[in-house]
C-alpha cells in the first residue's frame, strides 16, 4: 500500500507541475518573457512522470520494483537522474516490443511523434540540459570571472517558441497576435508529447499501468481538435463538493446501519490512527458498498459508495487529523463481505 500511495502521489505531482507550466506559458504576453518558471515546472513534471513509467516497466517485466537503498541509486545511470532524454529514449525502445502500443493507430502515431518530431525532441533536449546543470545558468553568469559559455536553456526555449512562427505570414499579424499564435502552437506540441507519454499507462504495462494514470487521462483522451484549448485546466464543478455525510439521528442513518454488517475499530489496535476519536465503525452493505461511521457521521470508503449514497469519503471528516489517511479502513470493511467481487 505504501508503494501504491507513493506512485499516486508522484503521478499527481507530475501532472500538477505540467499543468501549471502550461498555464504559466499561456499567460505570457510576449515571447521574450522570462521563461524560468515555465521551464522549471515542465522539466519537473516530465522527469517525474517518465521516472514513474520506467519503474512501472520494471515491475511489469520482472514482477517487482527495484530493491535498492534509494531511488537515486536506480536513476543515477540516466545522467545523474536528470537525463529526461535518456529516460524517454529507453521508454521508446521498450515500446517497440509492446503490441498494444503498435496495434492501435492513434497510439502508434503518438509514439512515432515522440520518436521523430523535431520540435518535440528539441523541447526534451532543452528540459534535459536545464534539469542536469543549467538551472543555475544565470547564477553562474553572475559569479564567473569569465563569460559564461555554457548552454543557455532560457535562450534555447525562446528560440523554440519563435520556431513556431516559421512559415507563418506575419505581415497581417500584430506582434501580440504572432506571439499568441507561437505560444499556442508550442502548447499543442507539448500536449501531443504528453499524450503519447501518458498513453504508456494504458497500453504499455497491461493492467499494472491502468490503475495509476489519474489526471493524465486529460492527455490520454485529448483529441486533436482540442489541442491547445487547455480545457483540462478549467475549474470543474465536482458533484461530490455538495455531498454531506449521513448524520445521527436521521431515518436514513438508522435504515442504513440496520441493513449493514459492521465492525468496531479501536485506536489501540492500530499503529497509525489518524482520527481525533478513539474508535469508529466500518460497514459493508449490499455487495460492494463500504462505509465508515466517524463521530456519528457516516462517510463512504470508495468512489462508487460515495456516488451511490451521495455522501463524501472519510477524508472529509472533521475528526480526521490534517493530512491524515487510513487505507486499512477499506480492507477491514471488505472483510465483512468475503464473497464480494469488489
Amino acid at each position: 500500500m505504501e508503494k501504491v500511495l507513493a506512485i499516486t502521489q508522484e503521478v499527481e505531482a507530475s501532472f500538477k507541475f505540467v499543468e501549471l507550466g502550461l498555464l504559466n506559458l499561456r499567460e505570457q504576453k510576449t515571447l521574450v518573457s522570462n521563461n524560468h518558471v515555465t521551464i522549471q515546472l515542465l522539466s519537473s513534471g516530465f522527469e517525474r512522470i517518465i521516472k514513474i513509467l520506467l519503474l512501472l516497466k520494471e515491475k511489469h517485466l520482472t514482477g517487482h520494483y527495484p530493491k535498492l537503498f534509494s531511488g537515486k541509486s536506480f536513476f543515477n545511470k540516466y545522467r545523474g537522474g536528470h537525463g529526461i532524454n535518456v529516460m524517454l529514449e529507453e521508454l521508446l525502445e521498450y515500446s517497440d516490443d509492446v503490441e498494444e502500443l503498435s496495434s492501435n493507430q492513434l497510439v502508434r502515431e503518438d509514439v512515432l511523434f515522440l520518436k521523430k518530431d523535431i520540435k518535440f525532441k528539441q523541447l526534451v533536449h532543452i528540459l534535459t540540459e536545464f534539469s542536469i546543470i543549467q538551472r543555475y545558468f544565470y547564477i553562474d553568469t553572475i559569479v564567473m570571472e569569465k563569460e559564461n559559455s555554457a548552454i543557455n536553456p532560457f535562450e534555447l526555449f525562446k528560440d523554440f517558441l519563435y520556431s513556431f512562427l516559421d512559415g507563418v505570414d506575419q505581415e497581417t499579424l500584430t506582434y501580440e497576435q504572432a506571439d499568441t499564435l507561437a505560444i499556442k502552437n508550442t502548447i499543442i506540441c507539448i500536449e501531443r508529447g504528453l499524450r503519447g507519454i501518458s498513453r504508456f499507462f494504458i497500453f504499455g504495462f497491461a493492467d499494472l499501468g491502468r490503475q495509476y494514470y489519474a489526471d493524465f487521462s486529460n492527455f490520454i483522451l485529448l483529441k486533436d481538435e482540442n489541442l491547445g484549448s487547455m480545457k483540462y485546466a478549467e475549474r470543474k464543478v465536482v458533484p461530490s463538493d455538495s455531498y454531506y455525510p449521513i448524520s445521527w439521528p436521521s431515518l436514513k442513518y438508522f435504515r442504513l446501519i440496520s441493513f449493514s454488517k459492521k465492525k468496531l475499530l479501536s485506536s489501540s489496535n492500530y499503529k497509525c490512527w489518524p482520527f481525533n476519536v478513539d474508535s469508529i465503525y466500518v460497514f459493508s452493505t449490499g455487495e460492494h458498498f463500504y462505509l465508515a461511521e466517524i463521530g456519528r457521521e457516516i462517510f463512504a470508503l470508495t468512489g462508487a459508495t460515495s456516488t451511490y449514497f451521495k455522501i463524501p469519503t472519510y477524508l472529509k471528516s472533521k475528526y480526521l487529523k490534517p493530512r491524515g489517511y487510513a487505507t486499512y479502513l477499506l480492507d477491514e470493511a471488505k472483510k465483512l463481505n468475503p464473497n464480494s467481487k469488489f
